[in-house]
């Protein structure tokens, strides 16, 4: 196994036209049997942006959050990824999926494209990238890998670089740098995860594609596995999340979730500015999850916090909220929630805000607000601490969202 690299998490900023999310948790097992489970968590982009504002976060997006099914699966195709408005991947397919079989418990995620693209600066065609996280016989194990069709810098076709080696740095003149063949892997006490991505762009040249300073990953795969436990710790966190009707306009903004808790570390994740186009501005956002498995105690915590959001003359001020889930070694469980919304209000109309759960306010011709909206399971907590559902656009947006839980 090649040891890991330094990796910087890619965080989602915004996002458009993304088809088939999957962003709930799947409580798969609640029983009081102590059998041994396996968690598995998997998902594969289109393209994802990490810094600057830019109308597009994670594209063609193929999700499974925190399960217990080794046959959970997730698929999206057929479209296309877009970064400031231009047309980056084409012909998108993402996968991801659990298993239990012959090669153990696993999971795999993968993303393929016709091409990608980058003006006449960068073409890469037939990209495909898969990675697969593996619990076998007692031991844990990954692979990652990416492959093209053919290669081209500027006008130049370059064979050397259809299978890459990994972590492949090549210099593009007139945008920057790209990575290509992204891969590695991080083996905690708890289980393993995996990633490979075929491509990260590094925007560092001022050019008509892609914002200078924006960095942006295409075909990002991610694949996770526990080791089994009596108790598994799961749950999720993000800034935003926008649909109108059942599709996803904007994914989940600085998403993270969580198969095998932190090992007890806190574990941040921000972004910028967001854009989610034609319907809101929204401040910096960050979340965080902290959990850990024992033989004592299983514990796991998500926060979600947002600067503020603007909606025409809707104005919101700081969103926050958390959702921990716990579980001791004699069978007790235990659930909380808090969310907290700042201040609201149009123009000079300042609006007084509820303290109670799934209250809602009505802003005529703006949006209707529900506050601190909460669902509650026997072993599993979620809260969105702002709904917005903006009137005219028939968008929902949600603003402030964790959750947490505990199986087995």
């Amino acid at each position: 196994m090649r040891p890991p690299i330094g990796y910087k998490k890619l965080a989602a900023v915004g996002v458009a036209a993304v088809v088939g999310v999957a962003s709930t948790i799947a409580l798969t097992s609640g029983s009081a049997s102590a059998a041994p489970v396996f968690g598995y968590s998997g998902y594969a982009f289109g393209t994802d942006v990490q810094t600057g504002l830019a109308k597009s976060g994670p594209q063609v997006v193929s999700q499974i959050a925190c399960t217990t099914d080794s046959n959970r699966s997730d698929h999206n195709d057929l479209a296309t990824a877009n970064v400031n408005d231009q047309a980056i991947a084409r012909s998108v397919t993402t996968g991801t999926h659990s298993f239990n079989d012959k090669r153990g418990n696993g999971v795999t995620s993968n993303a393929t494209a016709v091409d990608i693209k980058i003006g006449s600066l960068l073409t890469l065609t037939g990209a495909k990238t898969t990675t697969t996280a593996v619990y076998q016989n007692g031991q844990l194990s990954y692979t990652g890998s990416t492959t093209f069709a053919a290669v081209k810098i500027g006008a130049v076709s370059v064979p050397s670089l259809v299978k890459p080696g990994p972590n492949t740095k090549v210099a593009v003149p007139g945008l920057g740098y790209i990575v290509l063949n992204r891969v590695g892997g991080v083996k905690t006490n708890t289980g393993i995860y995996s990633y490979a991505q075929a491509v990260v762009v590094h925007a560092n040249v001022k050019n008509r594609y892609v914002p200078q300073g924006v960095d942006v990953a295409v075909l990002k795969t991610r694949a996770e596995i526990t080791k089994p436990a009596t108790a598994m710790v799961i749950g999720d966190a993000y800034g935003t999340k926008a649909n109108v009707d059942k599709l996803v306009t904007s994914g989940p903004t600085s998403y993270q979730s969580t198969c095998q808790g932190t090992e007890g570390k806190t574990i941040r994740n921000a972004v910028a500015e967001v854009s989610i186009p034609k319907v809101a501005y929204v401040g910096a956002v960050y979340t965080t999850k902290n959990g850990a498995m024992g033989t004592e105690k299983s514990a796991v915590n998500f926060t979600s916090h947002v600067a503020g959001v603007k909606v025409g003359n809707l104005s919101i001020g700081a969103i926050e909220s958390s959702a921990s889930a716990w579980k001791t070694k004699d069978g007790k469980v235990g659930l909380d929630s808090t969310s907290s919304v700042v201040s609201v209000k149009v123009g000079n109309k300042v609006y007084i805000m509820p303290n109670k759960p799934n209250t809602t306010l009505d802003i005529p011709g703006i949006a209707k607000l529900t506050f601190n909206q909460v669902l509650r399971q026997k072993r599993y907590i979620s809260v969105n601490a702002l709904v917005i559902d903006v009137y005219g656009l028939n968008t929902k947006v949600i603003v402030g969202h964790s959750a947490a839980g505990v199986i087995g």
